[in-house]
């Protein structure tokens, strides 16, 4: 069983705790209707006490930081004004870095990052957190990569998002990775889908695809960009490249983890995702435009990559759009 601790701490944005558990309770629903085994999610505190959040309202935690349980995943929350203020960090920390050397994913919302700082966790590490305490963050934890101009940074199991709504993007990326694309889409609808974007859209990963040293397949990615409309094979790649198809293949992989026509097919099918959310395009117009000739095999790329076919997806998509 997958175990799921969301920390309760005092002035915390409800939201911030409230989200998350709604989330992956969501999750935990469509696995048991998979029937398979659904997360455990506990409100741990750092101690017995309830908790006064900003918004006036009061946790009781299910456990306590005390307790030797140990997390599969931590959300750590943002809190109201000051990061740190109340926060028995001496305390806290510790149990942080345990619980991460143990194998722990951990996550925090806007001033979250600041515990992770105090934890040590962040050193030499892309982190970022609420806009408003940039410079804060940035004088006061120098050793710490302060990302400026992503919303989501991810950094070898720790994740930093900037903002409550950046944090919906990242856990429906986080239940994408443990339990599967399907479960996701189906949490992702339940949150609007129709407004957010991916979490590869704006994210700053180590290793990210777009952060490589490879010139030749950044320049060619970037082709790729503006050109996936187009009928394009692998010897066309080849050419644009200046490398042989294999050469082409070998480096493409290392560097993306993707085949070339994979990452393409990727390119296609997150455009044509967001063509059934805003156009009224029929399925088939959109195939052709984004480059994929046969509705068939769009269909089936698509359902393979998101779990339902492109007509459910839009249906969803315009139920929730229109009538909720």
């Amino acid at each position: 069983m997958v175990n799921i601790a969301l920390i309760a701490l005092p002035n915390a944005l409800t939201s911030s705790i409230s989200l998350p558990a709604e989330m992956l309770n969501a999750a935990a629903d469509q696995l048991r209707i998979q029937r398979q085994p659904a997360p455990r999610v506990s409100l741990v505190g750092l101690t017995r006490q309830k908790v006064n959040t900003a918004g006036g309202l009061v946790l009781e935690p299910d456990l306590t930081i005390a307790a030797s349980n140990t997390y599969d995943l931590i959300i750590l929350p943002t809190r109201w004004r000051q990061p740190l203020k109340h926060i028995n960090v001496a305390r806290l920390s510790p149990w942080l870095r345990s619980q991460y050397d143990a194998g722990a994913t951990l996550c925090t919302v806007g001033t979250g990052s600041y515990l992770l700082a105090e934890a040590g966790l962040l050193e030499k590490r892309p982190a970022t957190t609420h806009w408003h305490y940039f410079d804060d963050f940035a004088q006061r934890y120098p050793q710490v990569e302060l990302i400026r101009n992503y919303l989501i940074t991810e950094s070898e199991r720790i994740y930093c998002a900037g903002s409550i709504n950046s944090i919906a993007d990242l856990l429906v990326h986080l239940i994408g990775e443990r339990w599967g694309t399907t479960v996701a889409h189906r949490v992702e609808r339940q949150f609007s889908p129709e407004i957010r974007r991916p979490f590869h859209s704006h994210a700053y990963r180590v290793g990210q695809t777009d952060l490589h040293r490879d010139e030749a397949i950044a320049a060619l990615q970037s082709w790729l960009a503006k050109h996936f409309h187009q009928p394009i094979a692998l010897p066309d790649l080849a050419a644009e490249s200046g490398l042989s198809t294999r050469s082409l293949s070998r480096r493409f992989k290392r560097a993306t983890g993707q085949s070339p026509l994979d990452y393409l097919n990727t390119l296609r099918l997150r455009a044509a995702r967001e063509l059934l959310q805003q156009s009224n395009l029929a399925v088939g117009e959109i195939a052709q435009t984004v480059g994929i000739g046969d509705p068939n095999y769009f269909s089936r790329l698509f359902r393979r990559e998101y779990g339902e076919t492109p007509v459910n997806y839009r249906r969803n998509v315009r139920d929730k759009l229109f009538r909720a």
